[in-house]
């Protein structure tokens, strides 16, 4: 997969020592992802914050002493890197699964493997964790692409994709609460408030990330130089965001309305737009766009662009349906 992305040998000789302890030890970034759920759904969404703080504070403490080495202890670079990574993740867990356990929703342990039927949680996560593996393989061949334009403009796209990364968290935070709050609606079997939750959610996501928009348009220029010096690479970094400022309220309907489905128990409506937009539009907007017509950086930020716009209207059409069906479902019955 790294050589598919356009690893060199000597990345690969690297990328493939930090991979070997973090993705054997992946199993903790798992749980913390669900007992962090779990945490959430009761209404803490405090503690999983206070959680992932520790665990970067602690990732940055370790890999700096890992890494560098610190009086007796040896410096193990990248090694020290992965190393890092799997403790803080370990700690992140013990500390999540302590809270849990003095939840409104405890985990009993001595029920876990009792026979039972999985059958509706199984039916859930399935297309969930497809959507993530589409997506996830949908960028080793997209990034691929990207690669395959040149090495300065990957290294741009990774830069405005983690300045951007920036922007997103406010619609994080409302997709989490509109697919609690959405849900408990639904359990409730009260359609119009989970109609009003989740076209709230929406509204402020897409004032927030507006304005945050503006800021990224504008201020784009000064962020680029906090990671580079190169003149070529800011112009590129610097395209990107301009064209991204323009998606970030679809950016935000599209983020939230899915945890607004997940939240009604549809995960397959996200999967599909998710294998739609990565693998059709992106892919082949990065083709067509970048390639053919010599776009560069700006080909595959407007195909990126019209991916969320077409994602956003088919999910808020999906969540309409939903509640049309539901509505008529509670009338028969």
């Amino acid at each position: 997969m790294l050589a598919t992305m356009g690893a060199s040998d000597e990345v690969l000789i690297y990328s493939t020592q930090f991979f070997y302890i973090v993705g054997g030890t992946s199993v903790f970034i798992s749980l913390m992802t669900v007992l962090g759920s779990i945490l959430r759904v009761t209404g803490d969404t405090r503690t999983p914050m206070k959680v992932t703080a520790v665990v970067n504070i602690g990732n940055i403490v370790l890999d700096y002493i890992l890494i560098f080495g610190l009086g007796p202890i040896p410096a193990l670079g990248v090694i020290g890197t992965a190393i890092g990574t799997a403790v803080s993740r370990l700690i992140g867990t013990i500390l999540l699964l302590n809270k849990v356990q003095k939840s409104s929703s405890p985990i009993d342990f001595p029920t876990l493997f009792k026979k039972s039927n999985y059958k509706f949680l199984i039916n859930l996560t399935i297309p969930a964790t497809l959507e993530r593996l589409v997506m996830r393989l949908g960028q080793v061949l997209y990034f691929g692409l990207i690669v395959s334009i040149g090495a300065k403009t990957f290294a741009a796209h990774s830069i405005a994709g983690n300045i951007e990364s920036f922007t997103y968290m406010p619609a994080y935070g409302l997709a989490t609460a509109s697919a609690t709050l959405v849900g408990n609606s639904i359990g409730a079997k009260d359609l119009s408030k989970a109609s009003h939750y989740a076209y709230s959610a929406a509204k402020y996501g897409v004032i927030s990330m507006s304005i945050l928009g503006i800021i990224l348009f504008f201020g784009s220029p000064l962020f680029a130089t906090l990671f580079t010096n190169d003149s070529e690479a800011i112009n590129q970094i610097v395209t990107a965001l301009r064209i991204d400022s323009f998606a970030q309220p679809v950016l935000a309907i599209s983020l939230i309305t899915t945890g607004s489905l997940q939240g009604m128990g549809d995960t397959k409506s996200p999967l599909y737009s998710t294998a739609f937009g990565m693998w059709v539009i992106r892919v082949v907007g990065v083709i067509v766009l970048s390639k053919i017509f010599n776009l560069g950086i700006a080909g595959v930020w407007l195909s990126i662009a019209i991916d969320l716009s077409l994602r956003s209207l088919f999910l808020v059409y999906r969540f309409k349906n939903n509640i049309k069906i539901l509505d008529n479902e509670y009338q028969r019955s």
